[in-house]
């Protein structure tokens, strides 16, 4: 039953409805915990251990980041699910502070939490267990130094915004994994973030553009999810957690708002797949292009009306890594 309903577009479009609704009243009743972000219950220490690093390593790499550069530095991450592995990996790399924020508590095992942490303890180098342990003390019940590294749940990034700014905290750097696209209203998201950002300070967000395989991994159409009407999918994704919908321009107009400098790496296309490294949308071949396109052909009749006119390039591109970079004075901006 439950394979054959994976295969019917109408009935994905009504579950996710109900999903939807039922995330809003659970949010608005404090019910907070959640399966979503849970997901190191479904990897192996190894498995967790390695895409932790990755995300690290993409930080760094992508963000043109030396250890060096991260020392002292403030730190927020937004969404971070069911541990805290990046934060300490920053933390252990000489950053002063680090605020996780999720707007909800992502279920986890505390026992493999714990194995987690101590996996990366043993792996750091004696100046790095320093730093670790004024951080976090991995016992039977995990125990944060606030001062060092600070967890705010249940709070969407407005409110936590609007905490952070009361107690006059500022970042050095804002980083994001496939939770941009999560959030229906990004354009408040980016406002609150720039708020929080220091003058010269930098956003690094990787965000996920396709459909996270609620019609694809039932063998639909991978953009059968642009073909839903705006005001039915709206129903869909306002508190659930689905993809909002919105693809690379609507990002570049945000980053152009703020007066931002940036670098769009893409990491995913249609036709392709992921590009490892991430590549820059001008450089791309023209491969990539022509194998998009009969891919795109194939639906756009079919496509929403917001969708439709779109250009190939815009259709085509799956995700992208931001790396942005805020003015150093609103003079800036202004220019």
């Amino acid at each position: 039953m439950k394979r054959w309903a994976r295969k019917s577009k109408n009935l994905i479009v009504a579950f996710k409805i109900f999903q939807n609704w039922r995330m809003k009243k659970r949010f608005a009743a404090g019910q907070i915990v959640t399966e979503h972000g849970s997901s190191h219950s479904r990897k192996s220490l190894a498995q967790s251990l390695a895409y932790i690093e990755e995300q690290f390593r993409d930080y760094l790499t992508y963000g043109e980041l030396t250890s060096e550069q991260l020392r002292g530095k403030k730190i927020l991450e937004l969404g971070f699910g069911d541990n805290v592995g990046v934060a300490l990996k920053f933390l252990t790399a000489g950053a002063a502070r680090v605020v996780c924020v999720d707007k909800y508590y992502s279920r986890r095992d505390v026992a493999r939490e714990r194995e987690i942490y101590s996996a990366l303890r043993d792996s750091a180098t004696p100046e790095e267990r320093q730093l670790f342990d004024e951080a976090i003390e991995p016992g039977d019940d995990i125990r944060f130094n606030s001062s060092r590294l600070h967890c705010l749940n249940g709070l969407d990034l407005d409110a936590a915004a609007a905490q952070l700014q009361q107690d006059q905290q500022l970042f050095d750097l804002i980083i994001s994994r496939a939770v941009i696209e999560e959030i229906y209203d990004p354009a408040r998201v980016f406002a609150a973030a720039d708020k929080l950002l220091v003058p010269g300070g930098l956003m690094l967000h990787k965000i996920d553009l396709s459909d996270y395989g609620m019609f694809s991994d039932g063998g639909m159409h991978p953009l059968t999810f642009l073909t839903i009407p705006d005001s039915v999918y709206r129903s869909m994704a306002t508190d659930s957690g689905i993809p909002n919908r919105k693809l690379i321009s609507y990002y570049r107009e945000q980053m152009r708002a703020l007066g931002y400098t940036t670098r769009w790496l893409i990491t995913d296309t249609l036709g392709h797949g992921p590009l490892e490294p991430h590549q820059e949308l001008s450089v791309l071949d023209s491969a990539y292009s022509r194998a998009a396109l009969p891919v795109i052909n194939e639906i756009r009749p079919k496509l929403s009306r917001t969708y439709r006119r779109l250009p190939d390039e815009e259709l085509m591109v799956r995700g992208v890594f931001l790396v942005a970079r805020k003015p150093e004075s609103q003079s800036q901006v202004a220019n």
